[in-house]
């Protein structure tokens, strides 16, 4: 009976392609992986991270690599959390300044991605709600141009930062709320202007305590240098010189 097993368990690990020995090879899923065998690398990957025995530093370099594979594949994320992973559980990894950079490119990438790390339906559909107050590209079937289109996208955005604090939903909604804060103009000839570039006195204090609020909430977001550098836009069109200067210093001061 005990010879049957070990027989079982041996043709097991031989059919998986997998055993003790292998899932603690890092090698061996490095060599998958160079030679764009990307599937096959990336479940020897998630099998040394899971491996307790396994050696510290290759269970980061699991982790840099299965984040490395679901980017390549669009999957940003679980690209974006394997990352995250990196960060808090080996913060000495050789792999966490690259890695750094790489989660700043990242934010970028998940703001034109279709909203695809918001996990909760519910935040989703409030984002959804702002947005069609919000873009000014989107057509409509009704008569929305006596409705505050500002203040409507407002609204839905609020819902996310009070319902879902901390989360990228928040994160997201903040970012939505200030570009509609910061407003547009309509591409018509005769086409409407929207928030500040409408009502620079009615929307300037709400543009800045929102930036205030997301800088609270949001430390180490990558975008708040963008919206430093549009706070100091809007000063600038409106000729305010000290202000303009006031804002580009900030930007300054975060680099240095």
């Amino acid at each position: 009976m005990n010879t049957l097993k070990i027989i079982l368990v041996g043709l097991c690990l031989s059919s998986c392609g997998t055993s003790a020995t292998d899932a603690q090879n890092i090698s061996i899923a490095q060599d998958f992986y160079n030679h764009n065998l990307n599937e096959r690398a990336l479940e020897e990957f998630i099998i040394i991270y899971n491996t307790p025995t396994a050696k510290p530093e290759d269970r980061a370099e699991s982790l840099y690599y299965m984040g490395q594979i679901t980017f390549d594949a669009s999957r940003y994320s679980i690209a974006f959390d394997d990352w995250q992973k990196l960060l808090t559980e080996f913060p000495n990894s050789t792999r966490v300044v690259e890695i750094k950079d790489r989660l700043s490119q990242l934010n970028e990438v998940f703001s034109l991605s279709v909203d695809e790390n918001i996990a909760s339906s519910v935040a989703k559909s409030y984002i959804k709600n702002g947005d069609f107050w919000n873009d000014n590209d989107r057509k409509f079937n009704i008569d929305a141009s006596w409705m505050p289109r500002v203040e409507l996208a407002l609204d839905w955005y609020d819902k996310v930062i009070e319902e879902f604090p901390g989360t990228y939903a928040a994160e997201l909604a903040y970012q939505r709320k200030l570009f509609s804060i910061i407003g547009w103009k309509e591409s018509e000839q005769y086409g409407s202007s929207f928030g500040v570039r409408d009502n620079y006195k009615k929307y300037l204090p709400i543009l800045l305590q929102t930036f205030s609020d997301f800088e609270a909430d949001f430390s180490e977001s990558s975008f708040l240098q963008g919206f430093r550098y549009q706070i100091a836009q809007t000063y600038w069109r409106e000729k305010d010189w000290s202000n303009t200067r006031l804002w580009l210093n900030k930007i300054i001061e975060v680099t240095t």
